[in-house]
């Protein structure tokens, strides 16, 4: 997968999750039965709540190593259990424990873990535009641009300068996690309006970013190796 299409996925997989949101919001039946299952879950968590933060964590880790799961669909939850603010500090701690195993998993299990992981083509296409040496505005822009499970193994397996590497990526993940929350809290309260135009501000920040990546980002070799 190209860095075009990969990021075309992220547009539209984010894209899809708001307006599934924003209808479920917007329909009585729906958002009935979508508040019957939040409230059930919410109720195991509360038999075990350190247990149900711990296991949130890890759901939110997983999403940010793996491209099928996305941790949008548990905000809700997190937000009902537990508010806006604890929702939010624990979604962005899993998303850095996420990235951060990820490119342990690229700099110590290596090239051939990460091509099966994320595909030869996509890895390829990447270390054409990365090296070692990028620069960190360069690195801020990727992680934004592209979907969170692609960054942490490339970048391992690159040797990228890890605490750059979380720097960037705690930088990033901050207002995705920070907007993720508050549509979270609009679906809530049903405000579907306000779910789609949060999304679309998602969106339009992930397509500058890719933007400013493909003009001022993209670093190729004979450049960044100077």
């Amino acid at each position: 997968m190209s860095a075009s299409r990969a990021y075309k996925r992220r547009i539209l997989v984010f894209s899809g999750i708001v307006v599934v949101a924003g209808l479920i919001a917007a329909s009585d039946v729906l958002y009935a039965k979508s508040e019957e299952i939040i409230a059930l879950v919410e109720r195991v968590i509360s038999q075990s709540p350190l247990l149900g933060m711990l296991l949130f964590v890890f759901l939110a880790m997983v999403s940010a190593m793996l491209y099928f799961f996305s941790s949008a669909v548990l905000v809700p939850v997190g937000v009902y259990a537990w508010g806006t603010t604890v929702c939010f500090m624990l979604l962005w701690i899993g998303w850095l424990l996420g990235g951060v195993s990820a490119f342990g998993i690229g700099r110590y299990l290596g090239r051939s873990v990460v091509l099966k992981l994320i595909g030869e083509t996509r890895v390829a296409d990447f270390e054409q535009r990365l090296s070692q040496r990028t620069r960190f505005i360069h690195i801020l822009l990727f992680q934004a641009a592209v979907p969170s499970e692609i960054p942490g193994y490339l970048l391992g397996i690159l040797r990228y300068r890890f605490l750059l590497y979380v720097a960037a990526l705690a930088i990033v993940e901050l207002p995705y996690a920070i907007g993720t929350v508050y549509l979270g809290a609009s679906f809530l309260r049903r405000e579907s309006g306000l779910v789609l135009v949060l999304g679309m501000g998602g969106v339009l920040i992930t397509v500058l970013a890719y933007q400013l990546f493909r003009r001022i980002g993209t670093v190729i070799a004979s450049s960044s190796r100077k």
